[in-house]
């Protein structure tokens, strides 16, 4: 399965680079030690930033959730004018303009990459769960941190390859 992973990093870079970038830019807020920050690796550790564990509840969530969210939100920014292209303008003839091709491959690749690693959902749930996080803390981020944690297991096995394929093109069919 590394393979595998491995494999639709490198054909999904760009949401692999920045990927590791939103996650070392949070890193770098919350002061937690970036050990190795090579996005492109051939390890399980391919578009992400490995770094010291988070100390608090709060900086392993953040490091968790705001580089998924703001890599969600990219991805519907670059894909929204390719969609708004082929389903309002009439190009939705083969073969689709270059722009428009590079946009939806650009925010398709943004959510294959979207999720944080194992490591990270791992230790985010042990700070939250285990360690030292208050009940509103617990509450607050239940959502998120559910959401983290089963991203970061499909994410391993390349659901997220699949399933970011579907999400692209409903989200064509409904813009």
């Amino acid at each position: 399965m590394t393979t595998l992973y491995i494999i639709t990093r490198f054909i999904t870079v760009p949401g692999a680079m920045i990927r590791g970038f939103w996650e070392q830019l949070i890193c770098r807020i919350h002061k937690v030690a970036v050990e190795d920050n090579r996005y492109l690796r051939r390890d399980e550790l391919c578009s992400h930033v490995e770094h010291e564990f988070m100390p608090k509840a709060g900086s392993a969530f953040a490091i968790c959730f705001v580089p998924m969210l703001l890599q969600l939100l990219l991805a519907f920014l670059v894909s929204a004018p390719a969609a708004f292209d082929i389903l309002y303008l009439g190009s939705f003839k083969f073969p689709i303009s270059l722009i428009d091709a590079a946009c939806l491959w650009v925010g398709f690749s943004l959510l294959v990459n979207c999720f944080p690693s194992i490591e990270d959902a791992m230790n985010m749930m042990d700070k939250l769960y285990r360690g030292n996080a208050n009940m509103f803390q617990k509450i607050i981020f239940a959502i998120g941190a559910g959401i983290c944690y089963v991203g970061a297991f499909i994410e391993r096995y390349c659901v997220t390859f699949l399933s970011s394929l579907a999400i692209l093109v409903a989200f064509i069919l409904l813009v």
